[in-house]
């Protein structure tokens, strides 16, 4: 048997050999056109077959659209479930790839069928349908998806259930919280609410509203003593007969927890005692994730750091949590009040660099073109001091600026800071030489609240022909409050300023005054893309007169104050035509900031004020008006400003006439104001 099989696979190979032989014979035997024209007509064949199968492929169109009598479904509801379907369908993603056949195209529409049926139940239409139709145009077909929406589902109740004992310990109910204000004062602490339902901020079963609900709840129990809280799973269902929707959520809230020491690490040249001294919480404060992201934003803020890494010491609460379970289970499942666990807090910074240089430009046709120069260092002595020096680069102006500020001085929320600057000033209302020092204290005295006091001194020399020299000194308090979203560009909020300076002079020439001056700015969002900006300031010397020197004058003119007008323009001026400002001024500012593109806002703008002789404003006088246009560039550093303002009244009642030819043009870095 076996050698019969092997002559029979013997045999085989023979004659497979004999026939390739063979074969290769008579190839060999063909004449050389009959070889070369073999191979072009088997290509010729299968361009053919080729192009008939790209004629066979099928191009299609397709709409998605809500059937009739659905005027129940808000039309924004509708826009936005269009919209989803679109974004997620198989005929969108690969309309560009043409199909052989429609048994193809039919498997596209069955799965945007699908995904149609989905987004309707997002939107808690769960007995909702689609239908498709083809149609046959000319050289393509037309896929038509329609909606029915039917009832939208209701919300009956979403219930939150918690894995561990709400009852909270003891300590958090006797424990006071130290508010962070100039008053000290205690206040007791939040009791947080464990919710028993879930308050999506809709009767409807809307998936995205449910979900954005639900993702808040750990929220509350991070800021009030749960540093581990969070949604563990959740449940739903639906009854087809009432229309309704109900579900479970889980929210394991984790052991109760008090804010503990600081462990640091990361730092080499900012020293450790500075950074623990800007800490927002004392030891033993009961948990609030606020409190580590406000210490993250302090850090961030000082300039000192590329990043700032903070939370709670993990390994410490997995072994408290070990034994709770542990407790637990000898408990037999008895829910067990545990004092809370005192967890440290793992900071690591890494360093950035201390020392800076810095400038800025600006031109105008008044003064022309200038620029200033800065040096910064953020780490002088090791503990965050700024020294920052500084040096105006152009005519009418040259000085040696040297501001100083020493953080945490004291307190963690006051410094200390330092002013100081010597050089001189040629405008058109004064010409003088000054040396000029101050000192004092800044501290936030409540959230979005400063105060600063400072202690002024200075020594003026002016050109003969304006005074005698003179020295004066003051005490500067102002008083400031800031809730703008931001401090380079702000689109909504609004800050105020008051400031009362004592001022006396002495030497050659005695003066003085009680200098009160407020300023307050508002910021009002008309749309995504628009913003209304208005300001308005008063500021008087009470018991000033003539005898107040040119340079302790009120002056109003220029990018700064009033555009259209030159530098100091406006108010009297003296028999040389030269400014000689006044003892107080009136002075209001508006504009409108129109995005016409993501980087690019125009500005039109109306500019009102003038300075007045007497204490109490004139309000009968005429204004100076000014208005123009202005275009803003958006950078990382601020918006690049360009304002063209023209004059509508002259400078003063009985000055120059202006006309609309007196235009003037400002270019600098930052809003007007």
């Amino acid at each position: 048997m076996k050698k019969g099989i092997l002559f029979c696979i013997v045999l085989c190979f023979c004659l497979l050999f004999e026939g390739r032989e063979a074969f290769s014979a008579v190839k060999d035997e063909l004449p050389a056109e009959r070889q070369n024209q073999e191979k072009p007509a088997l290509q010729e064949d299968t361009k053919d077959v080729l192009q008939e199968k790209k004629q066979r492929r099928i191009a299609y169109t397709y709409q998605f659209e809500f059937s009739e009598n659905t005027d129940y479904v808000l039309p924004e509801t509708k826009q936005a479930i269009l919209s989803l379907i679109q974004k997620n369908s198989q005929l969108e993603f690969l309309k560009k790839q043409a199909i052989e056949n429609e048994f193809a195209l039919i498997r596209r529409v069955n799965n945007d069928i699908g995904i149609a049926k989905e987004v309707l139940e997002a939107y808690g239409y769960y007995s909702g349908t689609a239908k498709y139709h083809i149609e046959n145009l000319e050289d393509k077909k037309h896929v038509r998806i329609r909606l029915y929406p039917n009832e939208q589902y209701r919300i009956s109740k979403i219930a939150v259930k918690y894995t561990h004992s709400t009852v909270l310990p003891e300590y958090f109910l006797t424990y006071e919280n130290q508010r962070e204000s100039i008053f000290k004062k205690y206040v007791p602490y939040v009791v947080p609410e464990f919710e028993k339902k879930l308050h999506a901020g809709t009767e409807f079963a809307i998936a995205e509203d449910i979900n954005k609900a639900v993702g808040k709840l750990p929220a509350p129990l991070r800021n009030n003593g749960y540093p581990d809280a969070r949604v563990v799973s959740s449940a739903y269902s639906i009854d087809t007969e009432k229309k309704e929707l109900k579900g479970t959520v889980f929210i394991n809230q984790g052991l109760p927890a008090i804010l503990g020491s600081v462990d640091l690490q990361g730092n080499s040249e900012v020293s450790s005692g500075y950074i623990l001294k800007l800490c927002p919480w004392r030891e033993g404060a009961v948990w609030d994730d606020r409190y580590l992201i406000e210490y993250r934003n302090i850090l961030q803020k000082t300039g000192l750091f590329e990043s700032v890494q903070i939370g709670y010491d993990k390994k410490v609460y997995r072994e408290h949590n070990r034994k709770y379970r542990e407790d637990k289970k000898e408990e037999k499942n008895k829910d067990i009040v545990l004092a809370p666990v005192k967890l440290p807090v793992l900071l690591n910074v890494k360093e950035g660099k201390k020392r800076s240089v810095g400038g800025t430009f600006f031109y105008s046709t008044d003064q022309g073109l200038g620029a200033e120069a800065s040096w910064e260092h953020r780490n002088l002595f090791g503990n965050g001091e700024i020294l920052k020096l500084s040096v105006p680069l152009k005519d009418e102006e040259l000085y040696l600026g040297a501001n100083f500020k020493k953080p945490a001085f004291g307190y963690r929320e006051q410094n200390f800071i330092v002013r100081s600057r010597a050089g001189y000033e040629k405008t058109d209302a004064y010409n003088q030489k000054f040396a000029e020092f101050g000192f004092g204290i800044e501290r936030e005295i409540h959230e979005k609240w400063w105060l600063e006091s400072m202690i002024n001194a200075d020594y003026i020399i002016p050109k003969k022909w304006q005074g005698e020299e003179y020295a004066s000194v003051s005490f500067e308090n102002t008083l400031k409050y800031d809730n703008r979203n931001s401090r380079i560009n702000p689109t909504k909020g609004y800050a105020a300023s008051l400031k009362l300076m004592p001022m006396q002079g002495f030497g050659n020439v005695e003066f003085s005054a009680f200098v009160t001056e407020f300023d307050a700015a508002v910021y009002i969002p008309l749309s995504s893309s628009t913003v209304f900006a208005v300001r308005g300031a008063i500021g008087t010397m009470f018991g000033g007169d003539s005898s107040i020197p040119r340079g302790k004058r009120f002056f109003l003119g220029g990018g700064g104050s009033v555009r259209g007008f030159e530098h100091q323009e406006i108010g009297r001026h003296d028999g040389n035509g030269d400014p000689y400002g006044g003892i107080s001024y009136f002075l209001f500012n508006s504009e409108i900031r129109q995005n016409i593109t993501k980087n690019l806002a125009i500005v039109p703008f109306l500019d009102g004020g003038m300075v007045y002789e007497e204490v109490k404003p004139d309000f009968s006088e005429k204004l100076a008006l000014g208005a123009g246009i202005g275009f803003r560039y958006h950078t990382p550093i601020g918006p690049v400003r360009l304002d063209i303002a023209v004059p509508l009244t002259d400078a003063y009642e009985f000055g120059e006439n202006k006309n609309l030819g007196d235009f003037q043009l400002y270019i600098s870095i930052g809003q007007a104001f």
